[in-house]
């Protein structure tokens, strides 16, 4: 009895923790090899409380980032599904993504996913959706446990509408420039012509 009660103890409080139930802490009463197994388990539960809720903690902020990022983010698996996506990537392709999507059905008419997973580094694409350009980077990520490919979307469209009209100014002030240096040369030939 003096063995089995505290084993008993243990298996329940083993048992507890295995359903989440850290709260439980199992009485030391003895101070023998089983009293400093139970003392040393009721220390893993807590420690282990503790990991789990900092890693929550730092989930619930990734989550609440990647929520509100501005540019759109799809996660796939090795096969090619959908592991996660937000909000902006849906409203930047117009579609909702859901599980069922793959990645051929979303970026494969770009690159294939083994070229994704297949780079060193990452690649970058671009693609007209609607009335926007979207900028596309394509990663392998965690290759050293099977992950798989994430991309980013970046709505440039402004951007490229800043370029193009920038380059049309260039243009348009680089001609009307020239257009009096042509005059001012053929008036100063002739001066030139009709002095001599």
């Amino acid at each position: 009895k003096t063995l089995i009660t505290p084993i008993e103890r243990l298996t329940e409080g083993a048992e507890r923790v295995a359903d989440g139930d850290f709260s439980h802490k199992i009485e030391v009463a003895s101070r023998d090899e089983i009293g400093v197994l139970t003392g040393t388990f009721n220390d893993m539960a807590q420690q282990l409380k503790r990991t789990l809720e900092e890693v929550e903690n730092e989930r619930t902020k990734l989550g609440t980032l990647f929520l509100h990022m501005t540019d759109g983010v799809v996660a796939f698996s090795r096969d090619g599904s959908v592991i996660q996506s937000n909000p902006a990537a849906e409203e930047m392709l117009g579609r909702t993504i859901t599980a069922e999507a793959t990645y051929e059905e979303l970026f494969g008419d770009l690159l294939s996913l083994e070229q994704v997973l297949q780079a060193p580094d990452f690649l970058e694409e671009e693609r007209w959706e609607g009335e926007r350009i979207l900028q596309l980077l394509l990663a392998p990520f965690d290759r050293d446990r099977q992950g798989g490919v994430l991309v980013v979307l970046h709505d440039v469209t402004q951007q490229r509408k800043t370029q193009d009209m920038q380059r049309e100014f260039v243009a348009n002030v680089s001609h009307e420039l020239r257009t009096p240096l042509t005059n001012i040369r053929s008036y100063a030939e002739t001066l030139s012509d009709s002095a001599g």
